[in-house]
């Protein structure tokens, strides 16, 4: 049976799965096959380390009087199968012959095997993209489905860039080669976010979720493009996204002869702009990390200038951050539709209230508060 010791090893190659699975589905096919030609009791499948030679058999206990010849066997028929005196209560494994197996009953053993093989397969596939997540990968678009979601060609698996993981001004043609950042790894796509209608059934699973909104997204690319991020010597400490319009990151590092956010800006932008290609043209803003809340809330309402920036508890207790700014740049602060405010509310990464104050109401609001005091 050199043969299925050849099968065993292609199939392992072929489908990147284990010796082991491959052997246990083959187990479970020889066995259906056996039940399909009317072998009942407890049947057993052995197949040696070389996957060269494989036999079926009946376990049978060895008792006195048999009653059920598909799970019992009298001492004298152990001997005259095994060669040897058995005991009452022994277990005996009688070959049942491939070749009484059947025609039919070989047709269901390999359609066993092709499922089991299948079943193998997805769950490989499964365990090696659930690794896979929070890397980036390369495809190509092979679907626009009606919902917009976008079918994509990774290999060996389809890859789904859902509607809301698309930045939002970009659109896609099939045939497009597409970067996105690996979100999650499903079985049941149909399941995912009340996807019920989805045609996705036209592909096997597992699907491997996209993002390219995700703010590790831009994290993960500014790892492969800036050297100083890559080797570790600049530390990403925060990213804050609205996808498609503006993002801001937070940079630090240890290394004093090192400018993080010089390093990785580059000279005139060259080190940050591929990035921003990459991103249809996103603005991204990167500023020095820091741990004190009112002070990094200053850097990330840039380019609006701060004159003061101070953090308190409110009466419930939550933290907030009273920031004052000129007159003139109010509505830099605040930014369009408050895309600024809110990515430096982002960016914090704490729920912290952000009041913004115009120089002339805090200079008013000092002015009352210190008549309240000499009063």
């Amino acid at each position: 049976m050199e043969s299925l010791g050849k099968t065993i090893e292609m199939l392992c190659k072929e489908k990147g799965i284990s010796k082991e699975d491959v052997i246990e589905a083959v187990k479970t096919g020889i066995i259906n096959a056996a039940k399909k030609a009317g072998y009942k009791g407890n049947l057993v499948v052995k197949i040696d380390e070389d996957g060269k030679d494989f036999g079926i058999f009946q376990e049978k206990v060895v008792v006195e009087n048999v009653e059920n010849p598909d799970y019992q066997i009298t001492p004298e028929e152990a001997k005259e199968v095994t060669g040897e005196e058995k005991k009452l209560g022994d277990k005996v494994l009688v070959e049942i012959k491939a070749e009484e197996l059947g025609r039919i009953a070989a047709k269901a053993a390999a359609q066993v095997i092709h499922e089991k093989i299948t079943e193998a397969e997805r769950k490989a596939l499964y365990d090696y993209y659930k690794e896979k997540i929070g890397d980036i990968i390369s495809g190509t678009v092979k679907q626009i489905l009606k919902n917009r979601d976008i079918v994509i060609d990774l290999g060996r698996v389809v890859g789904i860039l859902p509607r809301e993981e698309q930045i939002p001004k970009e659109r896609y043609n099939l045939g497009d080669r597409i970067r996105a950042y690996i979100y999650d790894i499903v079985f049941d796509y149909r399941q995912y976010k009340k996807r019920a209608k989805s045609r996705i059934g036209d592909y096997s699973p597992p699907y491997v979720i996209l993002s390219r909104t995700h703010p590790k997204f831009i994290k993960r690319l500014m790892e492969i493009e800036i050297p100083e991020v890559t080797e570790g010597l600049v530390e990403i400490k925060a990213v804050a996204r609205e996808p498609g319009v503006r993002a801001k990151v937070a940079v630090d590092t240890k290394e004093e002869h090192i400018d993080p956010a010089g390093a990785c800006i580059g000279v005139k932008g060259n080190r940050i702009m591929p990035i921003r290609r990459e991103l249809s043209g996103e603005k991204i803003e990167i500023i020095r990390w820091t741990d004190d809340i009112a002070e990094l809330v200053a850097r990330a309402l840039s380019p609006a200038k701060v004159l003061h920036a101070e953090s308190y508890e409110d009466e419930d207790g939550e933290l907030r951050v009273e920031v004052v700014v000129p007159d003139d740049q109010l509505s830099l602060a605040i930014g369009k539709h408050g895309v600024n405010a809110r990515l430096a509310s982002k960016l914090v990464g704490q729920i912290v209230g952000i009041d913004i104050i115009k120089e002339s109401d805090f200079k008013k609001i000092q002015e009352l508060e210190a008549l309240d005091a000499e009063e």
